[in-house]
Parts: structure tokens; C-alpha cells; sequence
């Protein structure tokens, strides 16, 4: 009797023992049950698997948070990104014009033409909108028109007061310039001159730039702006770049090509009227500046490597230069 009740007690105890671990042997064998677990929610599609608590593959994830933000709203962000540049660009361009018209407005008001000058002459060269550089260009012009293009004073030239026995032709050589040069500045029509008459004469350095990309050459006095005129250069750039020196000049050039020889007045001589040569250097030789039978020609690229202009134009300027005068050519 004792023994049998030992069997039923040992019994009890391993059965006390096998409910007591049931739930571990099913999640051995993979047969674990949820009792009273929340319905199953559909997983969110916004969740990054990384979030601690949501076993989530990426294959499940329809797509991120930086995809729903940056990749459908890109080409906003660049159209924003644009319109807000040329905003502030408009916005800058709009206060450096005002302030250049109120520095030179100062310059004017107090009668202070000559620095107005050069200042916009500083401003044009260093400018690189070519709206405001047309706008700069205009005033420069119009000051030109007092401070060089007239009898007006100016800290640039001085007054040659005409002696017995003086005629243009003594006056120029004695200045070192071309008498029309002198009939150009005055505004005179004709050669006859009056003793005692004043002559404006100016002094210091006129030397030439040449720039290829607006197709412009710029007469310098000093290195300020003083007149600029439309050009045509080589085709194929063919225009050399750097330093020259007018070395000749002649009216009604004939042209000595590689297919024969045009006087003036040939119709395939290319020169026009008026011939402004550099001295020759190194490789580059037969360079200069030239009238032109072609005046559609002017601001395009359709010379053999020299600079056209229009026939007034090249003669105007050819009262201006001198042998010597120096030319920068620049891209």
C-alpha cells in the first residue's frame, strides 16, 4: 500500500511538471498559439524596418521617408532654387546700377565731369552684363562729347594758342599728331586758322583695345574709355591675341593678297579706304585694321585675321593713331 501510494504521488508530480512547461515545448517545436492577441494591423507603409519593436522586411516598405520628400517635389525645389537666384541676381544688378547713377550724380553735381569719366570708364571695363555696360556706354559718351569732343576744358587736353606764321600742319608736328586729328577735336571743316584762335589739343597716351568677344575696338586715352566702335575679326579665329604697334598707315590701301594684287577700287580688294598696319612679330605678320567693301561683315567672324570696320569708322580713327600707337587684341 505504501508503495503504490509513492507510484501515484511520483505520477502527480511529473504531470505537475509537463503543464508547467507545455508552452516551452511548443515554442520548441514551433507550435506556440497567441490567446487573445489584438488583431493583426496592417504594417505601415512609412515605417523604416530599424524601428525597434516592428519586424518589418524592406521588401514590405512601398518606399522611405526621403522618397516620399525629396523625389517627387525635385523639380519644384530646382524651379525654387532658380527663381530665387535671378531674384537676387536682378536685385544686385538693380542696386550696382543705382549706385553707379548716384556716384556719378554726385560726380555731376558738382561739376566734376572729368572724374565722372573715369570712374564709368572703370566700372565699364570691369562690368560683365552687357545690358549695363550699354547703359554705362551711353553716359560715357555723352561726357565724351564735353570733355574730348569739344573746345570744352578738361584736365585731358591743354589750349595751343595760334602764332603768325602757325598752320595746322606745324601745329600737329609739333604736338606729334595729325593736323586732321586736330581739325577732329575742335570741330573744325576746314584747314584755315585765325591768330590768336585756342586749339584743344590732348595730351597723354591714346592706345587701342581690341575685344574679340563684343566685337568692339575702344580708343583710350590714358586708359579711359574715350569712343568705341563695332568690328568684324578672323574667321576660324584667326585674330591673334596680345600686344601690337601700329607700325603704317595709308589712304586707299592697295591689297597684296595670295591670289595677286587689287589697287583701290578693285572690287576684290577687301581694305576699304584706309589701311592702320602692325609691326611685324615673330609668326604673325601683315596684321591690322582696315576699311571694308562688305559692311555686313562688321561683328561677324569673316576677315583673313585682321580687324574691319567701317569705312567712316576706320577713318576717323585713322586721324587718331600714330605710328607707335599701341593696340592690345584680347579674347
Amino acid at each position: 500500500m505504501k508503495y503504490l501510494v509513492c507510484k501515484i504521488t511520483i505520477c502527480l508530480l511529473l504531470i505537475l511538471v509537463i503543464q508547467s512547461n507545455f508552452p516551452t515545448i511548443e515554442r520548441a517545436f514551433g507550435k506556440e498559439k497567441t490567446v487573445n492577441s489584438a488583431p493583426a494591423t496592417r504594417p505601415d507603409p512609412f515605417l523604416r524596418p530599424e524601428i525597434e519593436g516592428d519586424h518589418i522586411s524592406e521588401a514590405n516598405i512601398l518606399f522611405t521617408i526621403d522618397e516620399a520628400d525629396i523625389e517627387p517635389a525635385g523639380d519644384a525645389i530646382q524651379e525654387s532654387v532658380t527663381e530665387k537666384k535671378n531674384i537676387e541676381i536682378d536685385r544686385v544688378k538693380k542696386n550696382k546700377s543705382k549706385l553707379t547713377q548716384e556716384l556719378i550724380a554726385e560726380y555731376l553735381k558738382k561739376g566734376k565731369k572729368f572724374e565722372a569719366r573715369n570712374e564709368l570708364s572703370d566700372i565699364y571695363f570691369k562690368e560683365t552684363d552687357q545690358d549695363e555696360k550699354n547703359e554705362i556706354k551711353k553716359m560715357l559718351d555723352e561726357l565724351n562729347k564735353v570733355l574730348v569732343f569739344s573746345r570744352t576744358p578738361s584736365p585731358d587736353a591743354i589750349f595751343y594758342k595760334v602764332k603768325p606764321g602757325d598752320s595746322l600742319v606745324k601745329i600737329a608736328k609739333k604736338f606729334d599728331i595729325s593736323y586732321a586729328f586736330i581739325m577732329r577735336i575742335n570741330n573744325k571743316a576746314r584747314t584755315l586758322i585765325k591768330i590768336g584762335e585756342r586749339l584743344k589739343i590732348l595730351k597723354g597716351e591714346l592706345s587701342l583695345l581690341v575685344d574679340k568677344s563684343d566685337y568692339t575696338l575702344t580708343i583710350l586715352l590714358n586708359g579711359h574709355f574715350i569712343k568705341q566702335y563695332p568690328v568684324g575679326i578672323g574667321k576660324s579665329n584667326k585674330t591673334p591675341v596680345g600686344e601690337f604697334i601700329v607700325d603704317n598707315k595709308l589712304i586707299n590701301p592697295t591689297w597684296y593678297s595670295p591670289e595677286g594684287v587689287y589697287p583701290y577700287g578693285n572690287p576684290k580688294n577687301v581694305l576699304g579706304t584706309r589701311w592702320i598696319g602692325f609691326e611685324d612679330r615673330n609668326d604673325l605678320y601683315g596684321y591690322g585694321i582696315h576699311g571694308t567693301a562688305d559692311p555686313d561683315s562688321i561683328g561677324k567672324d569673316m576677315s583673313n585675321g585682321c580687324i574691319r570696320m567701317r569705312n567712316e569708322n576706320v577713318e576717323e580713327l585713322f586721324d587718331f593713331v600714330k605710328a607707335k600707337t599701341r593696340v592690345v587684341m584680347q579674347e
